[in-house]
Order: C-alpha cells, then structure tokens, then sequence
C-alpha cells in the first residue's frame, strides 16, 4: 500500500516539528521545508518510523524557489496528498508608523504571498485528486494585535484567502481549512516575562498556553478521515482566549 505523503513547510521550528512527528506517528511520508536549514531531527523520525523522508531548503517568498522545490517534492514522491503551510514570520512589536517598508514587505511576502505561492504550486500538481491543505494563521485574524498590525493583516489575509480556495476547490475534493493558534509555548514566545505569562492565562479559560502538540493533533484531525466533510474553516486553537 502506497503511504499518503505530507508537505510541511517551516518544518524546522517548534510547531512544525511536532507536526512531523505526528504525522510520522500516522505513517505518513514527510516532505519537510525549510529556509533556516534542514531539520535536525529527521534521523530520529527515520530510527523510530518507517517512512520516507525528505528535506528541501527553500524560501517561500521567492516564487521560483517555491515552483522548483515543488517540482522536485512530486517528482521524489508517488504520492503527495497534504499540503501544511506552517512557514511565518513574527513581527516586531511597535507602533504603524515606526513599521520600515521592508519590515512591511518580509512580512507580507513571506506569510501571505509565500503561501498563496506554495499553495498555488501544490493545486497544480494535485488537481484531479482528493488532497487536504492547512494554512496556519493566527488568532490575531480574528482579534487584531496592536502592536503587531502587519503581522495581523497577513493572518488575516489567509483566512480570506482560505475561504475562497475552499469555495474553489470544493468541486475537485480538495478541501482549505485554516488552524489559528492562540498563544502557545514556543521559542517564538520567549519573549514574555512571567509576569505577561500569567496574564495571558488568566484571560484564557483553560488557564494555560497552548502547546505544540496541541497545534499538531488539529492539523492532524483536519488532514484525516475525520476532516473529509471540513473546508473553508478556521480552528482556533486558544483554549478559548478572551482578549481585555
């Protein structure tokens, strides 16, 4: 029986990490993405599952890089089946009108127009066939983050942009959902103090933050059986985050 195969993009960082082990776990084949540098774990996916799994470093900003990793991941793999666009840039914190136009730029081009692109590639090869895709956004879509409004903007941007793909690609069993995390314990978030933790908790119905495999086990239930008769949705993941 051929393995389903699953595209991650931003494989290198804390979520996507844990999306590779989960679909690892569900046997599925791993193409895995990265501009930093290939993952530093796939040895141990490879120890513990026995699954085929393949780096490519790329940028999802340059359309041509995108075009050709994703030529090459179909040519590498008999099958590819998902499609996890999990690459993001952070903002740093600041007002609108102290934001540089290259600040403006890295962050579009890189969580709004590199997964249009990787998206776009992925549609060409698997048209005429059942396939899954989740883009990861934010729950900044939904509530805004002052301080972080070009972030907020490309977030949101992706839940517009999943929401007509669905309607698009309905017709060809393909089916667009969006995950939107809340604040979840990740290096990316080191940046709080203890003090803006415990805020962030209290505001939070289930006290805590969220976690990597928190993040993974809904793309996961998106990407499987259970998410045939989902598209053009958003899942939040916040355990109920109530912004002041």
């Amino acid at each position: 029986m051929i393995k389903k195969t699953v595209i991650i993009t931003g494989a290198s960082g804390d979520i996507g990490k844990e999306i590779a082990y989960k679909f690892a776990k569900e046997n599925y084949n791993l193409a895995l993405c990265s501009n930093v540098h290939n993952v530093e774990y796939d040895d141990d996916l490879k120890e513990k599952y026995d699954i085929e799994i393949k780096n490519y470093k790329m940028d999802i900003s340059d359309y041509a890089q995108v075009e050709n990793v994703f030529n090459k991941i179909f040519a590498d793999f008999k099958s590819v089946d998902v499609l996890i666009c999990n690459a993001g840039k952070s903002e740093k914190r600041k007002l609108i009108m102290d934001v540089r136009n290259e600040e403006i730029d890295d962050i579009i081009d890189t969580n709004l127009k590199g997964t249009i692109a990787c998206t776009r590639e992925f549609v060409k090869h698997v048209m005429g066939k059942p396939a899954k895709i989740i883009l990861m956004s934010s729950f900044v879509a939904n509530y805004g983050c002052a301080c972080e409004s070009v972030y907020s903007a490309s977030k949101s941007g992706l839940i517009g942009f999943m929401k007509s793909l669905a309607n698009e690609l309905g017709n060809f069993e393909i089916t667009v959902n969006a995950v939107c995390p809340g604040f979840i314990d990740t290096k990316m978030n080191n940046n709080l103090t203890s003090a803006e933790k415990e805020d962030i908790e209290s505001m939070t119905p289930l006290q805590r933050l969220g976690t990597t495999t928190d993040v993974a086990e809904s793309v996961y239930f998106l990407a499987s059986d259970g998410g045939n008769f989902i598209t053009g949705q958003s899942i939040n993941v916040d355990g109920g985050y109530i912004p002041l």
